[in-house]
C-alpha cells in the first residue's frame, strides 16, 4: 500500500456516489460500504427505467453515479465497493479511456483468482453487450471488467476529470452460499437482498417476460465471490501496485 492514501465510508449509496475528490494530489484507494439496499443508475441512463412503486414496496432507495454503464442493485455486504483516484501525471494515468483502468482489472483478477477455482479472465477492448448489457451492469461485459469461469465478477466504471481518473470497482459477493445452478460459477440469485425476489430485474419498468428473460441472462453471464467482505478487502490492498 505504499505511495497509497486509504479512505473508508459507509453510509446511504447516494452519499457515497457524492463524495468529493480527494483534496491532495495522491493515489486514494477508497473502500465504501453501503448501509441499506439501493438501486444505482449510470450516468445515461433515465429515471424513467425504474418502477418506483416496486422500488418504493420493496424499501429500496435510488441513486445515481456520475459514470456510465448499467443499473447495479447493492445492498449491505453483497459487494465490495473500491473506488481509485489517480492524478494527472502519475505513471497508472492513461488518456486512452479504454486502456486507463486495465492496471485495475489486473489488479481485481489477482484478487477474485485468489478465491475462485475457476479460470479468470481480464476483459480486453471496448464494451460488448445486447440490451440487457446497457440496461444492467452484471448482464455486459466492458473495459477492465473481471470474469471467472466465464461470468462477470467485477464492474468497472470511469468519470474523469482534469485532476483524476476516478476508477470505481465493485465484486459481486455472496458470503456463505454455495452456486445454485450448473456452471463453473456461484449465481447470484433474485431473492437475495431486502426482500423476496429483490434485484435489478424486480426494480425496473419491464414486463413479466422481461424480467424472467433478464434474470436468465445475469445468472448465466454474471457470478459472485463466496466469501465475506473483509478477506476481499484485505487482499485487494495488499496488492495495490507501488
Amino acid at each position: 500500500m505504499r505511495g497509497w492514501t486509504i479512505e473508508r465510508g459507509f453510509g446511504p449509496a447516494s452519499s457515497l456516489h457524492g463524495l468529493a475528490d480527494p483534496p491532495s494530489p495522491t493515489r486514494t484507494a477508497r473502500v465504501l460500504q453501503v448501509d441499506g439496499p439501493c438501486l444505482v443508475l449510470g450516468s445515461s441512463q433515465s429515471l424513467n427505467l425504474i418502477d418506483s412503486e416496486r422500488a418504493a414496496a420493496a424499501g429500496v432507495a435510488v441513486a445515481r453515479r456520475r459514470s456510465g454503464g448499467g443499473a447495479v442493485y447493492l445492498d449491505a455486504g453483497r459487494q465490495v465497493w473500491v473506488d481509485l483516484f489517480i492524478p494527472r501525471g502519475d505513471r497508472l494515468w492513461d488518456d486512452d479511456v479504454v486502456r486507463a483502468a486495465s492496471w485495475a482489472g489486473e489488479l481485481w483478477r489477482a484478487v477474485v483468482a485468489s478465491f475462485a477455482d475457476e479460470p479468470v479472465a481480464v476483459h480486453r477492448g471496448r464494451s460488448t453487450g445486447d440490451r440487457w448489457g446497457r440496461l444492467i451492469c452484471f448482464a455486459g461485459l466492458g473495459p477492465a471488467e473481471v470474469s471467472a469461469g466465464g461470468r462477470k465478477i467485477v464492474g468497472v466504471s470511469q468519470r474523469r476529470s482534469r485532476d483524476w481518473t476516478r476508477i470505481q470497482t465493485m465484486a459481486r459477493i455472496a458470503p456463505g452460499e454455495v452456486a445454485s445452478a450448473p456452471g463453473p460459477a456461484p449465481v447470484v440469485r433474485a431473492g437475495r437482498g431486502s426482500g423476496p425476489g429483490v434485484d435489478e430485474a424486480a426494480l425496473l419498468a419491464l414486463t413479466e417476460e422481461e424480467r424472467t428473460r433478464v434474470r436468465a441472462v445475469v445468472a448465466a453471464r454474471s457470478g459472485a465471490l463466496t466469501v465475506g467482505p473483509d478477506p476481499v478487502i484485505e487482499t485487494f490492498l495488499s496488492l495495490l501496485p507501488g
